[in-house]
């Protein structure tokens, strides 16, 4: 063979080699060994009091997927990253994983404004799935965003169960106070819809509080004067303790209804007495119940997470995890971004142990639907009637 035959050979052959199609490990974030998947968590800011469990929860569940050998033989790596709770950051941090860190999805990100603002480079540009969410909203869903799958009830559907569940409870004068923010306030005009529907002659008004107040006394005075028969806070729950405290303090024993958020050891902690009564809806099942897979996730915690006391806000992200890795589980080979999310879709009635069963299809794109109504009472989150369905409403 000539040299120039040689020559031509050899750029022949590192044509055919850039033009044959990507093997499983050649995929975003995909090699023989291990899949990369990335995420954002508020780890400081005005919600971090939720970003540690998040994490440790999400977490402790993939450290015991890992342990026993991965899926298919590939280990998972979660990298996570701090947003502060800042949309903006949260767009930085979504550009770093997909253009350095090569991930194959972005699983388990947290906060709707945050992973709302990623979505034109994410999603649209970089047509990498965001998958689980915690957070979301009706516009993500209606109609289906292309390669966004999530798992919680809409925050816009809690608002409106909460309506439902004061007005079956005989109140007729509600007061929704809010975060000052637009996320906070588009869940919060959700209550009314589901209020009237139960009592048409009902009354709603809403009460904007900035986010991170802590002197809830004069703002107590406030809620006081307008009379209301009960309140729906849709807030963090340090605020929601705080309004209560404030409340309390003040003689006015208003009951008060919130949303999944507040569905936390932390809000006893810190509420101590003035949580008592308190009113919530819960994603899930309490992690203290005595089941194999609540003790699976107790006794993982306690391994890899050995800081955090089992609670709400954990088991949540530890059962989204688990959900994410049974659809890792069933995705075809080569695994690849549109393999995982057809994988989801093979999710029907899927019962995690966590989570009320859980189904995925491309015209629902969002698979939980159930909420159980909870109270708090002599210091403890307690079942306080049946789980709703937001579907049959």
């Amino acid at each position: 063979m000539t040299q120039l035959s040689s020559a031509c050979f050899a750029a022949c052959a590192a044509l055919a080699l850039m033009a044959a199609p990507a093997s499983a490990q050649d995929a975003p974030g995909v090699t023989k060994d291990s899949v990369t998947i990335g995420s954002w968590i508020a780890l400081s800011g005005p919600i971090a009091i939720y970003g540690a469990p998040i994490k440790a929860g999400a977490q402790a569940y993939l450290d015991l997927v890992n342990a026993s050998g991965g899926v298919k033989g590939r280990k998972i790596n979660w990298i996570v990253e701090d947003s502060a709770y800042n949309p903006q950051q949260a767009v930085s941090i979504a550009r770093k994983l997909v253009t350095r860190d090569n991930v194959l999805a972005i699983a388990h990100a947290h906060g709707t404004a945050q992973i709302a603002a990623t979505f034109p480079f994410v999603v649209d540009q970089a047509k990498v799935p965001v998958l689980v969410p915690y957070g979301g909203a009706k516009e993500w869903y209606n109609p289906p965003k292309s390669g966004v799958l999530g798992l919680h009830v809409l925050y816009e559907e809690q608002a409106e169960a909460l309506g439902r569940w004061a007005a079956k409870d005989g109140h007729r004068k509600v007061l929704v106070i809010h975060g000052a923010a637009s996320a906070f306030e588009n869940v919060a005009n959700n209550v009314k819809p589901g209020l009237q529907a139960v009592a048409k002659d009902a009354d709603v008004e809403l009460m904007a509080v900035k986010i991170g107040t802590t002197d809830y006394g004069p703002i107590a005075v406030e809620v006081a004067r307008k009379k209301p028969d009960a309140i729906v806070a849709i807030q963090i729950l340090q605020e929601v303790v705080q309004l209560s405290k404030g409340l309390k303090q003040q003689g006015q024993n208003i009951p008060i209804y919130s949303y999944a958020p507040t569905v936390a050891q932390s809000t006893i902690e810190l509420g101590g007495e003035f949580a008592e009564g308190l009113k919530s809806l819960s994603f899930t099942a309490s992690p203290f119940a005595d089941t194999p897979a609540m003790k699976e996730y107790r006794d993982a915690l306690a391994k890899y997470a050995p800081s955090e006391k089992p609670d709400f806000t954990s088991l949540v992200s530890y059962g989204a995890m688990k959900i994410f890795v049974e659809a890792l589980r069933r995705a075809d080979e080569p695994l690849t971004r549109d393999s995982l999310v057809k994988a989801f879709y093979k999710l029907k009635d899927y019962d995690s142990g966590i989570y009320p069963p859980v189904t995925f299809a491309p015209d629902k794109p969002l698979g939980g639907h159930i909420l159980q109504p909870m109270q708090v009472k002599d210091g403890k989150w307690v079942n306080v009637g049946e789980p709703v369905d937001t579907w049959k409403f």
